[in-house]
Order: structure tokens, then sequence, then C-alpha cells
């Protein structure tokens, strides 16, 4: 029954995040410039100010860690310049946000399975979530990173191994959002 309860509320988290997704909430000028500086870098190599493959992209005399930038250009590579191109990313990583909290839940609190469920019901349909997980913005993939190392830091105190992966995962958060620093 549990494992039933936690496939639909990932089914539930996919169609809150990918239903209509090129049309809610409208285009902002951050994710088309997110999706204009992919194409010039599959077309050019550099960025719209003319930077070879940059870190940071500038953007409305903001710097912006390229993390998902570079995440976007294979869905523009085969998807085009569109929505769904500078969007798909970030749903997807919504959706794996939701089953990281469910695992991370479940190491934190062995014998209760309902807790794990009950988080990530609670993510799949925050309101805040949701926002951020259908538009192409870099606090949703920061989210999945940190949420991520934080399960594999966990993991790690039983295996060592986890340990390096936690710190790839924590290290690639810094190239995702400024916050993460």
């Amino acid at each position: 029954m549990k494992k039933i309860l936690f496939i639909l509320i990932i089914v539930l988290a996919f169609i809150l995040r990918f239903w209509r997704l090129g049309d809610y909430p409208a285009l902002n000028a951050d994710e088309a410039a997110i999706g204009y500086n992919a194409y010039s870098l599959i077309q050019t190599g550099k960025d719209e100010h003319g930077n070879a493959w940059p870190i940071h992209f500038q953007s409305f005399n903001d710097y912006k860690p390229g993390l998902y930038f570079y995440m976007v250009i294979p869905f523009v590579k085969v998807l085009g310049l569109n929505e769904w191109a500078v969007r798909i990313p970030g749903a997807a990583i919504g959706v794996l946000t939701v089953l990281v909290v469910y695992f991370l839940v479940l190491e934190l609190f062995k014998d209760h399975r309902s807790l794990g469920l009950i988080a990530s019901l609670l993510l799949a349909i925050s309101p805040w979530h949701i926002h951020f997980s259908r538009g192409g913005w870099e606090v949703n993939l920061a989210t999945f990173l940190i949420t991520l190392g934080v399960y594999l830091f966990l993991k790690g105190l039983k295996n060592p191994k986890y340990y390096m992966l936690s710190a790839i995962t924590f290290s690639l958060s810094l190239y995702a959002y400024h916050v993460a620093r």
C-alpha cells in the first residue's frame, strides 16, 4: 500500500510540474536569457556577451551561476529555443527533489516510512516548490542539490563511499544558485 502511495505522490508531483508547462507561468526575462545563452553556446561556444563557456553568466547586470544554463543546452539543442526547453530541466529536478526528500526522511526516521510519504507529499503540493519547479530558475536546482547532498552525507555516516558523492553534490550546488554559498 505504501509503495502505491509513493508512486501516486511522484505521479502527482510530475503532473503538477509538467501540466501546461509552456503556458504557466508566463515566460520571464531571466528564463529567456537562460534559453538564449544556451542557444548562443550551442551556436558559437560563447554567451550573449562573447564570453567563451563562462562559469557565471551576466544577465541584466546580474551574474548568475552557470549550472542551470548548461543543463538547458541539450534541451535547446533537441527541442529548439522555446519555453519547454528552458523549463523541462527545472520541472524534472522538481520531481526528483520530491523523490529525494522521501529517501532523506527515511534515512532520518527509519522506522517511520509514513513520515517519508507525508514529507514528499507536502513538497509535491507545496505552492512555492511547484512555482519554482515550473520555471527555469536556479533556486530549484540548488534546492535539489543541497537536499541530495544532505541525504548522501547521512548515507556516508554508515558507508564512507557516499562522502565523496555528497561533497561533489554540495560543490555543484555552489554553481547552481548564490544562496548555496
